[in-house]
């Protein structure tokens, strides 16, 4: 049953996504705005197109300027004040990361448009999980998924950038095995090629100094609802497998 509903969602997908673009200038007219801000300081009066989208939950406008730029602009009802909050500690989580990632992550601007704060990224192409049907995904495939994703978690997990202790609630606590910085969001924010390479990651919105073991529960609910279970469980050995070899990295070099 759990095979033909996820059957029925891959080939619904392009016409919920169009259905989700309708909505979107229904429901929120502001981004004719925002379209028309994107055309004249971007594509500045050349031939241009251009793609539309909502951000998880809900909370922004995604526009794609020719695979070169993406922009997301907060829906009219959301504080700006907490927006601006928000993309600001974004911003030094990308600038902080993309330092010691071993997983290509986009470069990220803020923009001041008249107080509305814009976040502009790299536009870097590739797939999300979610577009490959987990059935037709080799055993394989799903460990190398699993590899990337885990050295990326553990390299990140054990990272202490100095710009990003004020965001903890202990400034000076240290990463271990059990706690450390993590993308709660990462299930959908991955991108991968044709390969199954991950070539990079994105929206980091959600990001947090949490424990270990709710970032993968958060993972596993994730991903295992839309059938890929096999790459959380992966991911987890292969994590743990990370923290054996720094044990034995350590000892060596004592």
């Amino acid at each position: 049953m759990k095979k033909i509903f996820r059957k029925i969602n891959i080939w619904t997908k392009p016409f919920q996504d169009f259905i989700n673009k309708i909505c979107i200038r229904v429901m929120h007219p502001e981004i004719v705005r925002y379209i028309r801000f994107v055309k004249q300081n971007y594509a500045k009066g050349k031939k241009c197109r251009i793609r539309t989208a909502y951000g998880r939950g809900w909370k922004n406008v995604v526009i794609i300027l020719d695979k070169k730029y993406v922009f997301k602009f907060p829906f009219a009802s959301r504080d700006r004040s907490f927006v601006k909050r928000v993309s600001i500690m974004e911003k030094n989580v990308v600038d902080a990361f993309r330092k010691v990632s071993p997983i290509y992550i986009p470069k990220m601007e803020l923009i001041d448009w008249d107080g509305l704060i814009i976040r502009k990224f790299e536009y870097v192409s590739g797939k999300q999980i979610t577009d490959f049907n987990p059935d037709k995904i080799s055993v394989a495939n799903c460990k190398k998924i699993a590899k990337q994703l885990a050295d990326f978690i553990w390299i990140i997990s054990q990272s202490d950038p100095e710009e990003l202790r004020k965001f903890k609630v202990i400034p000076n606590e240290k990463p271990d095995f059990s706690r450390g910085w993590a993308h709660a969001d990462l299930a959908t924010n991955f991108l991968l090629d044709s390969n199954f390479n991950i070539v990079a990651v994105i929206d980091w919105e959600d990001t947090y100094w949490v424990e270990t073991k709710w970032f993968f529960s958060k993972l596993n609910k994730s991903l295992t609802r839309r059938g890929y279970y096999d790459v959380v469980l992966d991911t987890i050995f292969e994590y743990v497998f990370d923290y054996l070899d720094s044990i034995k990295t350590k000892h060596t070099q004592q």
